[in-house]
């Protein structure tokens, strides 16, 4: 049966919420007098959650020399937006992983996908500079949201998406004709829809084409970017890859080259290879 965009409206709605500590936390990771203690005292509430920030805090990726063996220590050496990073990772990846989909495969590559953008994301923020390089790797880790909104609710179009790619198509064109919605647009209503900052459903919503985004411009080009990257070095490779396109507004806006860019490309092929070692991405 034809899935309508009334159809895909309501999948949007249906979707499980967010842990509400995850919800919690990355609302009040967005304001300036917060401190790591405020979020601690929401993570605790949680019990899976706080074993999982701590497994992730004692793992290979931040390398401390002592075991960490509480959230305040965590807190403390991490930082607000650190900590509100190992939040979302963790809380998220039961999108990817839990659900059942029709093509668990997929969806497992979509998540290998997602930490490696958030990593990318992330890490050219850092270099660059102008943006928050953590609120990047949530943008890096989000951004892609909507792709697993349509593999769940619509896993019997990819044969039509494959065709129309294979034909010259543009992605973003195919779903929007065969859905009503292309993906971005799909992620930001998503991210709306748990009341994420403005700024993220912002990112989300336009980071194929970052020089339209109406919040920050700057940031949906490094989530763009980050993106980019992970798709040249195959980190979780799916059947549309090899048409996304890099896009020259986010060079100009993040003031990077294209040679640039591929020079970053050996630095940032260990750092996501090792994300994805601890992350235990199979």
């Amino acid at each position: 049966m034809e899935h309508t965009l009334a159809d895909l409206l309501e999948d949007i709605k249906s979707i499980e919420p967010l842990p509400q500590v995850a919800t919690r936390v990355i609302q009040l990771a967005s304001h300036t007098d917060v401190v790591p203690r405020d979020l601690v005292d929401v993570i605790q509430t949680d019990a899976g959650t706080t074993a999982k920030v701590l497994k992730l805090c004692n793992s290979a990726l931040y390398g401390f020399k002592r075991e960490i063996a509480s959230l305040p220590e965590a807190g403390n050496l991490l930082g607000v937006s650190t900590l509100a990073n190992l939040v979302m990772t963790s809380c998220t990846g039961r999108y990817f992983r839990d659900y059942g989909h029709s093509d668990p495969a997929a969806t497992m590559k979509l998540w290998e996908q997602s930490i490696s953008n958030a990593f990318a994301t992330s890490s050219l923020a850092g270099r660059q500079g102008g943006v928050d390089r953590n609120r990047a790797y949530t943008v890096g880790l989000l951004e892609n949201l909507g792709h697993l909104v349509l593999m769940r609710f619509v896993p019997d179009s990819r044969d039509a998406v494959a065709h129309a790619l294979a034909g010259g198509e543009d992605l973003l064109a195919i779903e929007a004709r065969l859905y009503g919605l292309d993906h971005a647009e799909v992620g930001a209503r998503l991210a709306e829809r748990w009341n994420f900052p403005p700024v993220l459903s912002d990112a989300i919503r336009f980071h194929h084409a970052p020089d339209s985004a109406v919040i920050d411009p700057l940031m949906a080009s490094f989530g763009h970017l980050g993106e980019v990257v992970t798709h040249r070095l195959g980190f979780g490779a799916m059947e549309h890859d090899a048409h996304y396109a890099l896009r020259e507004s986010a060079l100009n806006l993040t003031g990077m080259t294209r040679a640039g860019l591929d020079a970053l490309e050996p630095a940032l092929k260990l750092e996501l290879a090792k994300a994805k070692r601890v992350l235990e991405i199979a």
